[in-house]
């Protein structure tokens, strides 16, 4: 069956290794493959950049144009869903006032309205180390993840974020102004409890749902730490309160490190696994831990299909299937199958994909 929401073409302009690409992938899977370097993961990158933020790379825009061509490029995407059709397109000009625009329809909007339309995860070789990086990646890799399944946290994290440059600005100023400090300090405080909160929420849902992935994935419990004093309270108001008194106390501390502190994003994230939860996730096998990062991006997807947003999310999958063993291979696609969502897959060649049902295109990428 057709998944109920797909990118049924996407055309690249001056994109990576790309000056010029376009695909029709109307159609479940599809399967890029081709030599190293043919520039098989650019194109899921420019899917990834569907998605708010920077994409599977983190990458900035100045280094996305091709070389041959530097100072811009485009990507347009038409996407299917409950028999309609809307065409995405980014666009990046270097030299432009307002350098990066989203379109949708031909109407400007912004990043955020992405997520009423599609949303996107992805699975990429250098994540198989999320348990192995730093606490900041861990926390980036599980933010990404929590606003597909809440869009309201993206807006709440984004909000946080801004204010809190805001206080720094104002506190590094010649002359602060208290009354302004004092409310944005509520306003940064106000938005760290909904971020707490829904993020709360979403690892709890994850963590349910990962008690659910069966063999041969191995799973595991996300575990979130604060600071004490940042604990989530039953009450908002007593929350709101009790962090702007933190921020106000350390104004001074603040301006001299240039950040914030003492905040959510301060958050400890371990991962343990589920059948011994004495081990943490780092510890484990390189093969256990591609298999609980697979269980985990199967979880959210799983989430996702239930939530609002009520379809599933466009799956990116990097290289992956090379560094997993036939039987984890045929259990992946299996589950695929049950979300019906659209999976784009690279590899290095189509053996590695036969196992895939009809629905599927293969696209052999080449050098440019």
């Amino acid at each position: 069956m057709r998944s109920s929401i797909l990118i049924s073409k996407i055309t690249l302009n001056n994109f990576r290794s790309h000056q010029e690409f376009s695909l029709n992938s109307r159609s479940n899977n599809i399967v890029l493959y081709g030599e190293n370097g043919a520039g098989k993961t650019n194109i899921l990158e420019s899917l990834s950049l569907l998605s708010p933020g920077r994409g599977l790379r983190n990458a900035k825009n100045e280094e996305i144009i091709n070389k041959n061509h530097n100072t811009n490029y485009s990507l347009l995407a038409d996407v299917e869903f409950d028999e309609s059709l809307v065409k995405i397109k980014k666009t990046f000009v270097k030299n432009s006032i307002q350098k990066s625009n989203f379109f949708m329809d031909d109407e400007k909007c912004k990043t955020s309205d992405l997520l009423n339309f599609l949303r996107v995860i992805w699975v990429t070789p250098i994540m198989e180390k999320i348990m192995l990086q730093s606490n900041s990646e861990r926390r980036n890799f599980f933010d990404r993840l929590i606003f597909n399944i809440n869009k309201k946290y993206l807006k709440s994290f984004s909000a946080y974020n801004k204010f809190t440059k805001e206080r720094l600005h104002l506190l590094k100023s010649n002359i602060p102004d208290d009354s302004w400090l004092d409310q944005i300090e509520f306003n940064i405080a106000e938005k760290a409890s909904e971020v707490i909160k829904y993020r709360n929420d979403a690892i709890i849902q994850i963590n349910e749902n990962l008690t659910l992935i069966s063999k041969p994935f191995n799973s595991c419990t996300i575990e979130l730490i604060y600071e004490s004093s940042l604990e989530s309270s039953n009450h908002k108001e007593d929350f709101i309160t009790n962090y702007k008194r933190i921020l106000q106390t350390n104004r001074f501390i603040d301006k001299e490190l240039n950040r914030t502190s003492m905040g959510p994003n301060k958050v400890q994230v371990n991962i343990w696994k589920l059948d011994d939860s004495s081990i943490e996730a780092k510890q484990c096998s390189t093969g256990e831990q591609k298999s609980i990062l697979i269980s985990i991006i199967l979880s959210v997807a799983q989430i996702i299909v239930r939530s609002d947003f009520g379809k599933p999310p466009i799956i990116l999958i990097d290289e992956a299937m090379a560094h997993l063993d036939q039987n984890h291979r045929e259990a992946l696609i299996d589950e695929l199958g049950k979300l019906n969502t659209q999976s784009w897959f690279t590899g290095v060649s189509k053996e590695l994909f036969t196992h895939l049902n009809k629905d599927t295109i293969f696209f052999e990428v080449k050098n440019s």
